[in-house]
């Protein structure tokens, strides 16, 4: 069979893999990152692409799993939402290459979704977040420059701790700000417990085994991977959480969520500690709505 060349796109259109019409290409041996030349630099992509390569090689070294091929990761400019979901886990949408007032690009995040992704949510976004402080970054969403440990220490102080098996019937990927931070850090946290208790190599097998094309609950993916009740993993989870003693930038992190100004506070305090950032642009910090 002959291909025309509107042919071949037309052909990669329907089979999902992205395009990338007249960008800018740089390939390295794990990302394909596709710009546009009006909204980045060579240079800068250059730079940030080192990095990249090495943040991917040590979480493929982690999870012990590696792309076929570069993953395409179309670089975006301004505030967005990260995200693999456009793409079917094929590419990345990816914004805040160029750090916003302190805030960096989930790229990690994104990654681990298309090397070992679960559709349940807990798993797929906790697994994320996870990755993304064990080798990205913590200044992007949702930690913003706290650790997962200290995030949790705050929750369980302000009292703001929702269940985990409450997630599963929200829809907090795309709810309200505060929510999604709430969802996505204690899924992070908790598999980050699974990992350190079983090992990551038996909660990639969970998460494989969650991918069989059955609707599972949390309840039963603990039940059936790891021979345990989700109540009993949950609350030895939570025992290990300190809730006394705690530093002050936890106690004053603690206070925000009580008082229903966590945005505010992770503004003010992303400014704070990362003033270059602040005379870069005068415009006011808003937050990214999340990651997916």
């Amino acid at each position: 069979m002959k291909w025309t060349a509107l042919g071949m796109i037309v052909g990669l259109l329907c089979l999902g893999i992205p395009v990338g019409w007249g960008m800018e290409e740089l390939e390295g041996t794990c990302y394909r990152f596709l710009y546009e030349e009006k909204d980045f630099a060579a240079w800068e992509v250059e730079r940030y692409a080192a990095v990249a390569e090495s943040r991917c090689q040590d979480l493929t070294a982690d999870l012990g799993i590696s792309p076929e091929e570069p993953i395409p990761v179309y670089l975006r400019p301004g505030r967005g939402i990260s995200t693999t979901l456009p793409h079917h886990n094929r590419a990345i949408d990816l914004y805040f290459m160029r750090p916003i007032d302190g805030v960096e690009a989930p790229l990690v995040h994104e990654t681990t979704h298309i090397l070992a992704d679960s559709p349940h949510p807990v798993l797929r976004e906790g697994l994320a977040v996870l990755m993304e402080e064990r080798w990205g970054t913590l200044f992007t969403h949702p930690t913003y420059g706290f650790s997962l440990k200290a995030w949790m220490e705050a929750i369980r102080c302000s009292r703001r701790y929702i269940a985990l098996s409450q997630w599963e019937g929200r829809e907090w990927r795309s709810g309200p700000w505060e929510t999604n931070i709430l969802a996505y850090v204690e899924s992070g946290s908790f598999v980050g417990f699974l990992a350190a208790r079983f090992g990551l190599e038996r909660l990639m097998r969970a998460l494989a085994w969650s991918r069989g094309g059955r609707r599972i609950t949390l309840a039963r993916i603990c039940e059936a991977r790891f021979g345990a009740s989700l109540r009993g993993l949950e609350a030895q989870w939570l025992e290990e959480i300190e809730e006394r003693g705690l530093p002050m930038e936890v106690r004053d992190l603690c206070r925000a969520l009580e008082e229903d100004r966590v945005q505010g506070f992770l503004r003010e305090r992303l400014r704070s500690r990362r003033p270059s950032f602040r005379t870069r642009s005068r415009m006011s910090l808003d937050l990214p709505e999340g990651v997916s």
